[in-house]
């Protein structure tokens, strides 16, 4: 189950048109405020996405309050990661390794800092489903990444654009513009911050090499034992998760994403008494449980956007995998919301 950190949810709802009642809010996603002050704690990404929606629509025609949320954000607010960030010296050492330490706050999202045709990008991946909420949740992650570069840099530190795969959300392009001070555009192969190469290595304005090595050797101890928790099946199966918009995986792929051959992640599957087989179909069984429990999506849809060619293999599969009909288990998602 992908989730996005109770932060967020806070941060959001602290932004929330007047014409909204913040307790009703909270309810929506079915935390209160003091849930949220919990640092394990979170929502589902649907709800998360939900909630945006909401927000959105109370302040439609212009949508801005999750570049408000973006621009309020501090280093601080992500803790022991933050303060690495904001610690190492230069801004490219800030993105080193960060795209493992954000899955700490958001489980939806993949991060990776690459170069391509002689530019710096901070690409963002995040599964579907597409919909207002997930663009609005893009568009405050990424700005959010902007922020900490301010505060980590200069107040006015800008990138050279901004690019989003998402179609352009009705009502928010004057506030991106604004809020990124560069080119924004819609429909790229890829979510990405494009990066001035000069700025990526000049010296941070409080960076401390001592504090930046203590503090990321202190997470990656953190996230060593979390990792030593989570099985290799559950990595992988989280990681097929994310793949799957964009077709279902090969052995290959996968094992690549590990660092390890193919034939390793089958031996490493079947230590653990699974095929790579068994973990694509659970990932499937779970992306498709998620789109189930939201209605925007047909059982069709649903069936392409798990990886199946034809409608009646995606049921005859989820019957055998959850041993009832799509129908069948949206129905009875529906009744445990009301």
């Amino acid at each position: 189950m992908t989730h996005v950190s109770a932060m967020f949810v806070r941060k959001m709802i602290e932004q929330a048109p007047g014409s909204l009642d913040p307790a009703a809010l909270w309810h929506s996603v079915g935390l209160t405020p003091a849930d949220a002050a919990d640092p394990s704690a979170g929502v589902q990404d649907i709800v998360y996405y939900g909630l945006l929606e909401t927000l959105a629509a109370a302040e439609a025609p212009d949508i801005s309050f999750h570049l408000r949320t973006s621009a309020g954000m501090k280093c601080a607010d992500f803790g022991a990661i933050g303060l690495a960030w904001k610690s190492a010296p230069t801004l490219r050492r800030s993105f080193q390794r960060h795209d493992r330490y954000a899955r700490a706050f958001n489980t939806t999202s993949t991060f990776r800092l690459i170069e391509r045709d002689g530019k710096n990008l901070w690409t963002h991946h995040r599964p579907e489903p597409k919909r207002l909420g997930m663009y609005l949740s893009t568009e405050g992650t990424m700005g959010t990444y902007v922020a900490m570069c301010r505060e980590t840099t200069f107040a006015e530190n800008k990138p050279e654009a901004v690019q989003f795969c998402h179609p352009e959300p009705a009502g928010s392009l004057k506030a991106l513009e604004e809020y990124f001070q560069c080119p924004v555009t819609f429909g790229a192969d890829i979510d990405a911050i494009i990066l001035p190469e000069d700025r990526l290595d000049k010296p941070n304005t409080v960076g401390d090499e001592s504090i930046w090595r203590f503090l990321t050797a202190h997470i990656e101890e953190t996230l060593a034992d979390q990792d030593a928790e989570e099985t290799l099946t559950q990595q992988i199966v989280q990681n097929i998760v994310n793949m799957l918009s964009e077709g279902v995986p090969t052995l290959s792929d996968v094992a690549s994403e590990f660092g390890m051959s193919a034939r390793t992640l089958q031996r490493r599957l079947a230590e653990e008494g699974h095929s790579f087989q068994t973990v694509v179909d659970e990932a499937r069984r779970q992306l498709a449980e998620r789109f189930l429990a939201d209605t925007r999506y047909s059982i069709a849809e649903i069936a392409f956007l798990t990886g199946f060619s034809e409608q009646s293999a995606f049921t005859r599969a989820f019957k055998r995998w959850a041993g009832r009909t799509p129908g069948a288990f949206r129905l009875g998602a529906s009744a445990r919301v009301r």
